[in-house]
């Protein structure tokens, strides 16, 4: 008995599965119920990080620019960042969903992770009955979602964790890095965050990519190579983008102006930050600003 225990246990430690969930942490943002009710004409909305859905009663047609998804009661849904969705619900119809907004951290291993549970595939959308029955679980946790209940983050993560094994084991063509893979790219993953820690501190000033390049002891090609290879996108983009975050997030919170949130975060001008709000975001900040009133309002009814 003790030689069958002592093979599982090897076998359970060799699991890379295991290994790889392991190495990685999620960053809970925010979760919720959300409501949406008789809604003939589209809704669309935007996410900046991932958000899992899970639809508890209703129907709805996800849309993308690559496709048409019906979200039917226990389906699951896994929404990648900087896309913009449209919903349309069916007639008369009450959409009610769960929702978790979160990250990966390391934040170089998001696209990792998608690979592994999705397979690549934006959004990944699961039917009802190709998983465990999750609705129990999340209305048993997120009944007193309103309330800061103790434990409730840590149950959170552990769901996602159950449900990224579950995901995983779907995607029969997911894969995970080995120990020798996560040597190979450890001084890069170093090297990245090094990057991306500057450039939080310096949000709220003009970066220049030199700088950048110089503090980090690294050529302005190695640095674009970096940032296309694991975050695939350039340098100057990825700025940008989180220039737009930080900016979305103050007019959120404060009710501060365009303009205000344009010079808060180093844009040129209002119109500057408008035309690359509406690049990344799919709309205008202004029409952002009050599709997201709308929607606080339905999830507080």
């Amino acid at each position: 008995m003790y030689n069958n225990i002592n093979r599982f246990v090897k076998k359970v430690n060799k699991d890379p599965l295991s290994s790889y969930l392991d190495r990685i942490s999620f960053t809970i943002n925010g979760f919720g119920r959300f409501s949406q009710q008789d809604i003939s004409s589209f809704s669309q909305f935007f996410t900046h990080d991932l958000e899992l859905i899970l639809i508890l009663r209703g129907s709805s047609i996800l849309h993308t620019d690559d496709g048409q998804y019906p979200l039917e009661p226990g389906c699951l849904a896994l929404l990648t960042p900087y896309q913009v969705y449209t919903a349309i619900c069916q007639p008369g119809e009450k959409l009610y969903y769960y929702y978790i907004h979160f990250d990966i951290s390391p934040s170089p291993m998001t696209d990792s992770y998608l690979q592994t549970v999705t397979g690549g595939q934006s959004p990944l959308v699961v039917p009802s009955g190709d998983l465990p029955d999750f609705r129990p679980a999340f209305t048993a946790m997120l009944q007193d979602w309103r309330e800061a209940v103790p434990g409730l983050m840590t149950l959170l993560e552990a769901q996602l964790y159950t449900l990224s094994v579950h995901l995983a084991r779907l995607n029969k063509e997911g894969s995970f890095s080995t120990q020798a893979e996560w040597q190979k790219v450890g001084h890069e993953l170093e090297l990245l965050i090094r990057a991306l820690d500057y450039i939080s501190a310096h949000i709220d000033t003009p970066i220049k990519l030199y700088d950048l390049n110089r503090e980090l002891g690294v050529s302005s090609s190695a640095l674009y190579k970096l940032f296309r290879r694991i975050l695939h996108t350039s340098p100057s983009d990825y700025i940008t983008r989180t220039r737009l975050r930080h900016a979305e997030l103050l007019m959120r919170s404060s009710g501060c102006t365009v303009a205000e949130a344009a010079h808060q975060f180093g844009f040129c001008s209002a119109s500057h930050m408008s035309r690359q709000f509406k690049t990344v975001y799919g709309m205008s900040p202004s029409y952002f600003l009050k599709e997201n009133l709308r929607d606080k309002e339905l999830v507080e009814d």
